[in-house]
């Protein structure tokens, strides 16, 4: 496979970020590799779909230019995308808010002896 600069440096930060949320003893370090995890597959697919030399999908062209356009599909998917990963970043830290507030700290190991104490 020839993979482009941009789908490489992606791949490598998402596994930075599968990394750093496996080895990560904090709640909030957990929540930023997450995000990272989450703009590496974003940078991944914006790679997937545009080469250098082609032309952006919203400028005239003509027919002979058809097959250098860039595949605006990628391209609105991957807004979708950033949108619903803002909302998911939201929701994990209200979530983290309202657990730090109940037990008073952002480590792992002390959330689950709490969560195991409430059982």
């Amino acid at each position: 496979m020839n993979f482009s600069m941009v789908e490489l440096f992606a791949l490598i930060m998402f596994f930075i970020g599968l990394y750093g949320l496996f080895i990560s003893k904090n709640a909030i370090k957990s929540i930023m590799f997450v995000s990272v995890m989450e703009i590496a597959v974003i940078m991944y697919w914006i790679g997937i779909g545009f080469r250098i030399g082609m032309l952006p999908p919203i400028q005239e062209f003509l027919s002979e230019d058809i097959a250098y356009v860039a595949d605006p599909l990628p391209q609105a998917l991957m807004i979708t995308a950033i949108i619903i990963g803002m909302a998911v970043t939201a929701t994990n830290i209200i979530m983290l808010v309202t657990l730090v507030r109940k037990v008073k700290s952002t480590d792992w190991d002390t959330i689950k002896e709490a969560s195991l104490e409430e059982d």
